[in-house]
């Protein structure tokens, strides 16, 4: 797009859930950009994740929807554009060389049936263990050797010894005990097993899924009282704060962990969950145009803006995440965040999240919602893995 581009007083109404933190940072200053580049007006509407989507849909039924906004891509994105009510970006994606750019899983994620209906701007790893170099060196464990989830609660009575909590799990909203639950999942039984479960074979692999709860219990006992209190940003502040010796989280634990007073691989580090190196579990937020808001000359450039290996690079240095583009440049990257860019580049397989719905649609993700969270108040392993061979058989 070119700088010098002007579009008067031209507006774009963008609806997105970058509310706090570094993720807000990085929203609002390529927002700014967009604005001084082309002295158009952005219109924003800012909701938190959770409530997100249904606020998307009720502005899609009342026949007014925004011109764009972010949404997890995937399955969770299917019914929208089913529906008719996104627009056919391919064009863009084509012209821009995107479908050459984008690692294979995130394109995969904005495709549907053969036409690009989003711009993704972040790749997110779930299959993190986040530890404390001190406490595992005390207690004589090496996270990178652990070759599966049994070992890794087999290691935790000795980060009791030093650690106030060997292992944090947040439950106040049950993504955070889901995406665990399908980290341990694929821990257990690779990533054949993971893919069948995501295609409707779970019946014949209950006594993984099983198995995958059965570890959830086991983590929860070395872990903080109550965690149906305990939120994603409650977590990572007690791993920050030393209280925590170790936690699973997405990579966006990267940026809050990158503006604390611990020292990256001095203090704290991260590997791929045990068991998980090689086919990572991903998740990503994706920009997505209303259909027919790509007629708008304004709407127009403002995608082909946000999805500019530029502003994509931008957007990911401030938040802390990772391009999901191999042609940005990585050098003022956080170092894990390096890392972990090399890594999807090289990586077997990017595995789509089901707590994040790129593999399984908005219904399934509230059934295996409800499953973690009966598992919390019971903790049935049988009773859980039910729930989610019914849901995803």
């Amino acid at each position: 797009m070119s700088q010098g581009s002007v579009v008067g007083s031209s507006e774009v109404d963008i609806h997105h859930h970058f509310v706090w933190g570094t993720e807000e940072e990085a929203m609002s200053t390529v927002l700014a950009e967009f604005e001084e580049r082309t002295g158009a007006t952005v219109t924003e509407e800012r909701t938190v994740i959770n409530s997100l989507r249904l606020m998307i849909k009720s502005r899609i039924l009342q026949e007014d929807p925004p011109d764009v906004w972010d949404e997890w891509p995937g399955a969770n994105l299917r019914p929208t554009v089913e529906a008719g009510a996104t627009a056919d970006i391919t064009e863009v994606w084509e012209a821009e060389g995107m479908d050459r750019a984008y690692f294979d899983g995130m394109a995969e994620a904005a495709r549907f049936d053969g036409e690009y209906h989003a711009v993704p701007l972040d790749i997110y790893r779930i299959s993190n263990l986040y530890y404390n170099v001190e406490y595992f060196e005390a207690a004589g464990v090496d996270p990178s050797r652990l070759s599966d989830p049994t070992e890794l609660v087999e290691a935790l009575p000795a980060l009791a010894e030093v650690a106030e909590y060997p292992f944090a799990v947040f439950g106040r909203n049950p993504y955070g005990l889901l995406q665990l639950w399908e980290t341990l999942l694929l821990g257990h039984g690779g990533a054949s097993v993971y893919e069948a479960v995501i295609d409707g074979g779970a019946a014949a692999h209950r006594g993984v899924i099983r198995q995958a709860f059965a570890t959830l219990g086991a983590l929860l006992e070395f872990g903080p009282d109550n965690p149906e209190f305990l939120d994603s940003a409650d977590v990572d502040g007690d791993f920050s704060d030393g209280r925590v010796g170790c936690i699973n989280n997405g990579s966006w634990t990267t940026g809050h962990m990158a503006s604390s007073e611990m020292e990256f691989e001095r203090d704290w580090n991260c590997v791929p969950f045990p068991g998980t190196a090689g086919t990572p579990i991903v998740n990503t937020n994706a920009i997505v145009p209303a259909a027919g808001a790509m007629d708008d000359e304004t709407v127009r450039e403002f995608v082909e803006y946000i999805s500019d290996a530029e502003t994509i690079e931008r957007f990911n240095v401030i938040s802390g995440s990772v391009p999901p583009r191999s042609d940005v440049s990585v050098g003022e990257l956080h170092p894990l965040s390096r890392q972990l860019h090399e890594q999807f580049g090289g990586s077997d397989a990017q595995l789509p999240s089901m707590c994040h719905g790129l593999a399984v649609g908005p219904t399934e993700v509230v059934e295996l919602k409800d499953a973690v969270a009966t598992f919390l108040a019971d903790r049935d392993p049988d009773a859980a893995a039910d729930i989610v061979v019914d849901a995803l058989s």
